[in-house]
Parts: C-alpha cells; structure tokens; sequence
C-alpha cells in the first residue's frame, strides 16, 4: 500500500507534464525529423542543417524525445523507433499532421483559457481569437489546410471500422453531410457499386475531392456539391450521412443541420450520425475528455449522451431508433446513431 501511493504520484505527475511532451513533438513533426531518419541515424547537425534550426536547441529537443522513446539516441545520431515511425510523413497511418494540428497555436492557446471558460461559461477560442474555429481557418489557410488533412487522417482510421461493421446495403442515395474530401463516402460507394452518393461540404473544401474521387473509380455515382449546411443540403438522398460534424455545434446550430436534412428527405429516409457519445462507464473516458476539447474550441460544440441525442433528433423531426457501438476510431469510440422521420 505504500508503493501505491507513490505510483498514484508519478501517474499525475506525467499528466501534469503533458503540454510539455505534446509541443516536443510538435516540433519533431514540423520538422519532419522523422522524414529525415529514414534512411538511417542522423546526428544533430546535420539535422539542424537540414531544417535550418539552431543545432545546441535541436539536440535537447530530440534528446528530450528520447526520453519517452520517440526517438533513439547512438553513437551515429538519433534513429527512429517504433513510435517515431508513424512521425514519417507517407507512413502508413502515419500521425505526423495530426501531431502538427494538435501543436499549432490554434489549439494549445484556448486551453491556456480553460478556466476562464470554466468561470465565465464563454467560448475560449473566441476570446483569445476574436472568431470562432471555422473562421479561423477560412481567414488562415495554412492551419486550415493542416485541419483538413489531419480530419482526413482520422477518417482513414474511421473508415475501416464503419466499413466493416455497418450495413449500407439498405441505401440507394447517400449524401454525405460535411464530408470533407470525401473518403469515407468514396469508399463506401467503392463496396456497394449498386450505390449512388452525393459528397457536400464548404466550397473551399469539396474543390480539392474531385482529384480523390477518381482515385477510387467510381464514374459518375458520386455528385460533388458545395455549399453551406445551415443553409441548405442536397436532395434527393434516402440516407443523410454526418460523421464527427453535429458535436461541432450547440444544440440550436446542431439541430438545424438535421432539420435541413429532414425537410429535403425522402420518405422512409434515414439519417445516420457517426460520433463519439458520452459513456457513464469509466472504462471509456475519450468521450468526457474529447467533450472538454470541444468546449474549448468549437462554437457551442459538445459530444453528447444517449438521452441527449434522442433529445437532439426530436427537435429535428426525428425520431432515433437505434445507437450501436461500431468500434473505436483513432482517438475515441465511435457509435452509428440512427434516426427515421417521425
């Protein structure tokens, strides 16, 4: 029992440090250290060299890295290790843009503000930013450019799972709702080739999916339209697809996307929200933790309960059937949630 203690101590002391290792290896992954030991140790010089730094800082941040086995030091340099290798840039499941996302000022800066939204109830990132998320990336395209990618790598790690576990074979039309360069949607129409889809996201967005569309050959089966989901969606859809899109937004904000799904819906139309739900289990903490990420970011944004989304789809028109627990994606479990209208 006196070991316990102590154990307990060290446990909270490192999640204390944790901004620490997070910016560490932010650096690593904008550098593109990773990229650079491919091909075998590098030592610190040529390192620095390499990405025009400052040589004696470089070492003590890669030196550091060693120390929770990201990077290996020799008598050659530093090598990669089993963690540095998902830091290689065209690894596959490589996380190098989602280490570079989670490092950027446009993230760690609203959690320098948890307590003052824990004291105000006030949206962080509007305080320190002066627009909410998505405007800061339509105003900073290189951040949003970042964002981007790394929600497309967290498709990538979406995607099998949905695949594998849910049963599109009911559809005929799916429109993917906020569907980003449209993987996940692609991909489906690439199982069921007797599928037809239509992929819906921001201008700025979709006009990057036509080249990733023909990746997959699907011909014509998939339209590409942009627009604005408070506005208005496609139609012409018998299933209404949203995946990690409706926790972005505040019960009024969120609730709208539905109901414009509803209103062009056709009858015996389902909609099918794929998100991380909020368990009362203690097992399964990504859902309470990543809920506290999305409060300090994003607009009203929440992940929500069971009780919550039936409440949520309710003053939409709909009305929700079923919650299956599919898996879990790259950071947190994911549920199919599914409603009819009512």
């Amino acid at each position: 029992m006196k070991n316990t203690g102590k154990l307990e101590q060290s446990h909270l002391f490192q999640y204390i440090h944790g901004y620490r290792f997070t910016q560490l290896i932010y650096v690593a992954a904008e550098l593109k250290i990773a990229d650079f030991l491919k091909d075998g140790p590098k030592d610190s010089c040529y390192l620095a060299a390499k990405t025009n730094t400052h040589e004696p800082s470089l070492y003590r941040v890669l030196r550091a890295l060693t120390s929770i086995q990201v990077f290996k030091e020799s008598e050659q340099g530093f090598e990669l290790t089993d963690l540095s290798q998902f830091l290689i840039s065209d690894s596959p499941n490589s996380l190098r843009v989602l280490a570079v996302m989670r490092g950027e000022e446009v993230n760690w800066k609203p959690w320098g503000e948890l307590l003052y939204a824990v004291k105000t109830g006030n949206n962080p990132f509007q305080e320190v930013f002066g627009m909410d998320l998505f405007e800061y990336y339509e105003t900073h395209p290189s951040s949003g450019q970042t964002f981007n990618e790394g929600m497309n790598i967290t498709t990538q790690h979406d995607i099998q799972t949905i695949l594998d576990q849910y049963d599109f074979s009911y559809a005929k039309t799916i429109v993917e709702i906020g569907g980003g360069l449209g993987r996940l949607l692609f991909s489906i129409l690439a199982k069921y080739p007797n599928k037809n889809g239509i992929l819906y996201d921001l201008p700025h967005v979709v006009k990057d999916a036509y080249t990733l569309r023909a990746q997959f050959q699907i011909g014509n089966r998939c339209g590409i339209v942009g627009g604005e989901f408070f506005s208005t969606v496609p139609n012409g859809g018998d299933v209404y697809l949203l995946k990690r899109i409706i926790h972005d937004w505040d019960d009024k904000r969120a609730s709208k996307i539905l109901r414009n799904c509803h209103q062009v819906m056709k009858d015996q139309g389902k909609i099918v929200v794929f998100e991380t739900m909020v368990q009362d289990d203690y097992d399964n903490p990504e859902g309470k933790v990543n809920d506290t990420h999305m409060m300090m970011v994003t607009p009203g944004g929440k992940e929500r309960t069971r009780e919550e989304f039936s409440k949520l789809f309710q003053s939409a028109g709909f009305l929700l059937t079923q919650v299956t627990p599919i898996g879990k994606g790259l950071y947190a479990g994911l549920y199919a949630i599914e409603g009819i209208l009512q």
